[in-house]
């Protein structure tokens, strides 16, 4: 998206939003591996950060994103990944160097690409901050640029909010907003589950391709707010 048209769309809403911090327990499976996890969103000094943590006997996931929030709009700082085990490997961290305009992957795979000053790119993670800011000042369609981490280039994806739909998560029943990714060129499609009562966090995330299908759900809410 345009940034320009981006932060005009953001305008036209007056009052900042605000996303509620949390720490809780997620599940994701795919079709190599399962494994539950601690999710945490939060505040440190003047900069956000979303991690995801998870290990068990056989594998873990690390997945860290910081990033600031300015005028309800996500800057993306840093993006790290720590997979094992060997066959699902990865370790590979990307800055995004505004004073240079450049982004910058290290570790398992390395590249740098240019930083255009007309785009907004965010990574997979603060990506999902974007969406609850956008959902929360009532937008019902929208499209984000999302880095692929595999070379760094990214895609203009489309968002569309679906219908409500009852969800539960450790036998607690919530209302969600049901919001679909998708591109027109791709048979892939992300659906999101926002839970109006946690203030839009997901309960759900369905990542449906023909090559497979990743599930994150959430198992426990451990804090919030």
């Amino acid at each position: 998206m345009n940034k320009l048209l981006f932060l005009s769309i953001l305008s036209t809403t007056i009052y900042a939003v605000e996303i509620t911090e949390y720490e809780a327990k997620y599940r994701f499976e795919s079709k190599e591996i399962t494994i539950s996890g601690v999710r945490e969103f939060k505040k440190k000094n003047n900069t956000y950060e979303i991690e995801f943590n998870a290990a068990n006997l056989f594998a873990s996931m690390f997945f860290s994103s910081s990033f600031n929030i300015n005028n309800d709009q996500v800057i993306a700082k840093n993006y790290d990944i720590k997979i094992r085990p060997k066959f699902l490997r990865r370790d590979q961290l990307i800055n995004f160097n505004m004073d240079d305009s450049i982004i910058e992957s290290k570790g398992d795979t390395s590249w740098v690409v240019n930083l255009s000053d007309s785009d907004l790119i965010f990574d997979p993670l603060n990506v999902q901050i974007m969406i609850r800011i956008l959902i929360k000042k009532g937008f019902k369609e929208f499209d984000l640029n999302i880095l692929d981490i595999k070379d760094g280039q990214h895609k203009n994806y489309k968002f569309r909010v679906l219908n409500d739909e009852q969800c539960i998560a450790n036998k607690i029943k919530y209302n969600c907003l049901v919001l679909e990714r998708y591109r027109d060129d791709s048979k892939r499609t992300v659906k999101y589950y926002l839970a109006k009562e946690l203030d839009y966090m997901f309960l759900k995330i369905i990542d449906n391709s023909p090559e497979r299908t990743n599930t994150l759900r959430l198992e426990q809410v451990l804090s919030f707010g």
